[in-house]
């Protein structure tokens, strides 16, 4: 209807241009109907007068200027109008990104985030608002460097320049005291997150270098410093012995401190004087030896050496073979094997134990109908491999008719069962064996 009334309103402009003489003509229009603005002054408009266009807040005028000049009747370039108001771009925060957007109308809001890096700064909001008045909300300092803890080390320093903050980007490197060595990188760095990468290294106690010998040395010549469980290994020049343990260990009696598992060895000349083999010869001719050389012999012409082996028979190995047969005749004599009663058992927890020793003592029952002739009811193993008198179970109401019987023939006719006569069988053999080694023992002393 604005825009009728405007048309009409130039129709009769032209119809009074028409009818008034030229210079004296006057084209007036009604005021438009203008949303979110107005035109000032508010009055009727008349060709070549000028008016303001005033917008509510928050809109602003379309166009390029708020100025409108009226000709020929005419709103030029178009009718007066108010659009909603919008920002410029957001102001630039260093360190800081946001969010995407080309247009900013009134009431828009912008988030910033920070770089890689860094971090807010506490208290602060990272967001801004375009107000009515077509500008931003301020914000002052956004973003700040991360900060790394300081990274100190127990027994070690910084070599690199020390800082009273370490912020994102700082390098470290370390060095430990004397008597440590370093676990870990020697060089480190802080990161966007706030923590050192790789992670802070720690100094280590070690065992300082192992004791020297003299005419030897150890596995570890030129390493200076030594962790926890190290070994080392001496050895001696050609010729000499090596006396005490070949090997020591870096180790920790308290926990804290580390020393060596014990001294060094000893790096010594050790020979042994001839031995005398009697009706032997040896070789080399020599009378003395180094430590630990076998010494070859051969018997003379019409002795026969005691050896089934091919070559010659070292004199340490021939000591070795007896001392194994005394150790075994040693073992065997001490022990007593499992006695056996006729008509009875033994009544004890060692029940089905084959062997016994020295002075160990068992006890005895009767199968039932038998009493046991004797008061002892124990039995009790020599030194010797024998028994103290075993008891006897004789048949209640009967005289003893196995008593005087041999041991054997005893044991068949009291009923003994056929396994246990074949086990103290067994056990007869086995001390034939005995003696029989015993024997051979003896012939080679002699």
């Amino acid at each position: 209807m604005p825009r009728f009334l405007c048309w009409l309103g130039q129709l009769l402009a032209v119809v009074v241009l028409v009818l008034q003489p030229a210079g004296s003509r006057k084209v007036q229009c009604p005021v438009p109907d203008i949303t979110h603005g107005q035109l000032e002054p508010a009055q009727n408009f008349t060709s070549g007068s000028t008016a303001t266009l005033k917008c509510d807040t928050g809109y602003m005028p379309l166009g390029a200027t708020s100025s409108v000049s009226l000709g020929n009747g005419r709103w030029p370039p178009r009718v007066p109008a108010c659009i909603p108001g919008h920002c410029s771009y957001p102001p630039v925060i260093d360190h800081t990104d946001r969010n995407h957007q080309r247009e900013f109308p009134v009431g828009t809001t912008v988030t910033y985030s920070c770089r890689s890096g860094y971090t807010l700064v506490p208290g602060v909001s990272p967001v801004t608002t375009c107000l009515q008045n077509f500008t931003w909300t301020s914000i002052p300092k956004l973003c700040q460097k991360v900060q790394c803890p300081s990274p100190d080390i127990q027994h070690g320093r910084e070599i690199s320049p020390r800082k009273d903050e370490y912020s994102f980007g700082h390098q470290v490197e370390f060095q430990c005291e004397l008597g440590y060595v370093l676990r870990g990188n020697q060089r480190i760095q802080c990161w966007s997150d706030g923590t050192w990468r790789p992670p802070v290294p720690y100094c280590d106690k070690v065992c300082g270098p192992p004791p020297k010998i003299a005419n030897g040395q150890h596995t570890s010549l030129g390493t200076e410093l030594f962790p926890y469980g190290s070994e080392v290994k001496y050895s001696c020049v050609e010729g000499l012995s090596l006396i005490g343990d070949d090997s020591i260990y870096c180790t920790s009696d308290d926990g804290v401190s580390l020393a060596w598992s014990g001294p060094a060895p000893e790096c010594r000349v050790v020979r042994c004087p001839r031995p005398v083999v009697e009706k032997g010869r040896m070789t080399p001719q020599s009378f003395t030896f180094p430590y630990g050389s076998p010494v070859p012999f051969s018997c003379v012409e019409g002795v026969v050496r005691i050896t089934n082996f091919v070559g010659s028979f070292s004199i340490y190995i021939m000591m070795s073979l007896l001392l194994s047969y005394l150790l075994l005749w040693v073992i065997l004599s001490v022990l007593c094997p499992q006695p056996h009663v006729a008509n009875g058992r033994l009544n004890s927890t060692l029940d089905g134990q084959m062997w016994y020793q020295t002075n160990e003592t068992v006890t005895f029952e009767c199968f039932h109908g038998y009493h046991l002739s004797d008061l002892s009811l124990t039995a009790t193993c020599l030194p010797d491999g024998s028994w103290t008198p075993l008891p006897k179970c004789k048949k209640d109401g009967d005289a003893d008719v196995c008593e005087e019987l041999h041991y054997i023939t005893t044991v068949f006719e009291c009923g003994v069962p056929i396994a246990e006569v074949k086990t103290l069988l067994e056990i007869k053999k086995l001390f034939l064996e005995i003696k029989k080694l015993n024997l051979e023992l003896e012939n080679l002393n002699k």
